[in-house]
């Protein structure tokens, strides 16, 4: 590796109000990485990327261990405590984390790559949103994907010739996630090794693919799609313009319409209050996640009229309504340090170790995921003992279980040795939320109400998704697993499982919904129309997954990547 890298193409915050341009991508994260791509595919089209935070380039970023340990990093993501949640004991606030750089999540996430089941997009089109069903959307997750494994033969429904790298991570790391997907096999859950066979049935434990290459470095949106010799082949027609924070976009009224002719903009950090203006000829199209998206919109004058800065532009209910996380806790065993990741925390050695066989071999600790098993249940399916119902599958799945190899609560509980958690998400919450503003200041992150457990029909389904787990790990015992209990409800009562969640909630970052894909007199108001265009505001669409009309049991950096693989084609389409 040169000691003198070749600085990545950017351009300065100046540079980028001059002139105008065909297309603004507004976030450089997850979606907005893969949009710029495929909008710049055309040198005669000139586009500009405008991102908050940075492009990251460091060796480190795409260690898979290293970069997923985000909490430590202010150059890695956004941190700030949500509203306090009512719901919860104490009413407490949670960490609200998102991406900050290009490549936004998928630069510091778990790498999970997981499309989620076909029937979630065919119930999209069922509710009146055209081009949606599965069978439109699936060849815009094979686009993007190139799959690599030398471990698994060809897989039809995945993609062989896109940019962002999947593979198969073979058996699991660790022997407990092993005795987890042989306990799930005794309970009735059959393993599968391929979660995104659009065939795989309802109730499972399944291996996670991953966006690591082959060379065991993290592939996240940014490497994938603008790595350094693409941004420099394209530069004279594509623009990266880091550390630029959009802070409203440029409506003007033209016979009676409302439509946006660019963008403003100023540094990201705070420490210059210039602010900029960025033209666009044909479009602006926000990327920048379920929780800046509608701060722009609202900074903007755009959604529920006692909400946004004034004055108002546009008038819609729905911006900033409903926001849906996977609602997340776990119970935790003490095991041996050396079945957990705290091995690398308590052993300097084993970490030296690890790091050199990662180095030399690509192979270790450090190469792992922090979770390479996704428990998959319907809770339909779960008794009230906590035991799975052998019945045929009547409905997706609302829960997800994963083991994880480390201390999963948040803030950490103390602990001696080792730490293995079984996780429960809520895959398909009741319960909404909001994004508003917390002032008229653009760089002052928004307050966000995840609101969780505000509709009480979340309380059935967490309450089976611990007994689930226990049982679980119950039965890794029963296979001989060393795990003795370390955090633990105090009984299965629906008054202590309840407690034990109010205590224990945690947000497992996967933020949407919140521009949600719709009509706009749904019951739910809508914000976007089925080819992503903000309804009454021409020249602006929004592709993150901010437009998820109901969250989806599946971790969302695959989607993300679908919306703006689609949003490109209706974009080509619509600029003939």
């Amino acid at each position: 590796m040169s000691l003198f890298r070749t600085p990545y193409p950017v351009i300065e915050l100046d540079a980028a109000s001059i002139g105008e341009y065909d297309y603004i991508v507004v976030g450089g994260g997850t979606a907005g990485c893969v949009l710029a791509n495929r909008l710049s595919e055309d040198y005669s089209v000139k586009v500009l990327l405008l991102e908050r935070g940075n492009a990251r380039l460091g060796w480190t970023t795409r260690v898979p261990l290293i970069s997923t340990n985000f909490m430590g990093d202010e150059n890695a993501a956004y941190k700030w405590p949500s509203a306090p949640v009512k719901s919860l004991t104490d009413s407490r606030t949670l960490n609200m984390v998102t991406g900050k750089g290009l490549g936004g999540g998928s630069a510091i996430n778990s790498m999970q790559y997981t499309r989620g089941y076909p029937q979630e997009y065919d119930l999209w089109s069922q509710q009146g949103r055209k081009g949606w069903s599965f069978k439109e959307v699936e060849g815009y997750f094979q686009r993007s994907e190139r799959f690599v494994s030398s471990l698994s033969p060809e897989r039809e429904h995945h993609g062989t010739k896109g940019e962002w790298i999947v593979r198969d991570m073979g058996d699991p790391y660790f022997p407990l996630a092993h005795a987890c997907a042989d306990a799930c096999v005794d309970l009735g859950l059959p393993y599968v090794k391929d979660i995104n066979d659009p065939k795989t049935p309802f109730n499972i434990c399944g291996k996670f693919d991953c966006t690591i290459d082959l060379d065991g470095r993290r592939s996240s949106t940014f490497n994938a799609f603008l790595p350094q010799a693409l941004a420099e082949k394209r530069k004279s027609h594509l623009h990266i313009c880091v550390g630029a924070a959009v802070t409203a976009l440029d409506i003007d009224l033209e016979l009676g319409k409302s439509v946006v002719k660019g963008v403003s903009y100023q540094s990201g950090t705070g420490t210059d209050a210039k602010v900029y203006h960025a033209r666009a000829r044909r479009e602006v199209i926000l990327c920048a996640g379920a929780i800046a998206t509608p701060q722009i919109l609202l900074l903007s004058g755009v959604g529920p009229k006692n909400k946004v800065k004034q004055p108002l532009k546009k008038e819609l209910p729905g911006v900033g309504a409903n926001l849906q996380d996977h609602l997340g806790m776990g119970i935790m065993y003490n095991v041996p340090t050396g079945d957990s990741l705290h091995i690398v925390q308590k052993s300097r050695l084993r970490a030296i170790i690890e790091l050199f066989r990662y180095v030399a071999f690509g192979e270790g600790l450090f190469l792992a995921p922090v979770t390479q098993l996704s428990i998959l249940v319907n809770s339909a399916h779960i008794d009230d003992s906590g035991n799975v119902i052998a019945q045929e599958s009547i409905g997706i799945p609302d829960l997800e279980l994963m083991p994880i190899h480390f201390n999963y609560s948040d803030p950490p509980i103390p602990f001696e040795n080792g730490v293995f958690s079984l996780k429960v998400g809520l895959m398909r919450p009741a319960s909404r939320g909001s994004v508003t503003l917390a002032s008229d200041n653009p760089l002052e992150r928004p307050v966000c109400d995840l609101a969780f457990l505000s509709n009480t029909a979340d309380y059935a389904v967490m309450r089976k998704g611990i007994k689930l787990a226990k049982r679980i790990g119950e039965k890794m015992r029963e296979r001989g697993a060393n795990l003795k209990d370390l955090y633990m409800p105090e009984s299965e009562s629906n008054e202590h499982l309840d407690a034990f969640v109010r205590k224990t909630a945690r947000t497992t970052y996967h933020y949407g919904c919140t521009c949600r894909m719709a009509p706009e007199n749904d019951p739910r108001p809508g914000v976007v129309d089925d080819d992503l265009r903000v309804h009454g505001i021409s020249n602006l669409r929004i592709a993150d997954c901010s437009i998820i009309p109901d969250m989806i049991s599946a971790h969302l950096q695959a989607p993300a990547a679908m919306i703006a693989e689609k949003c490109g084609d209706m974009i080509k389409v619509d600029s003939v």
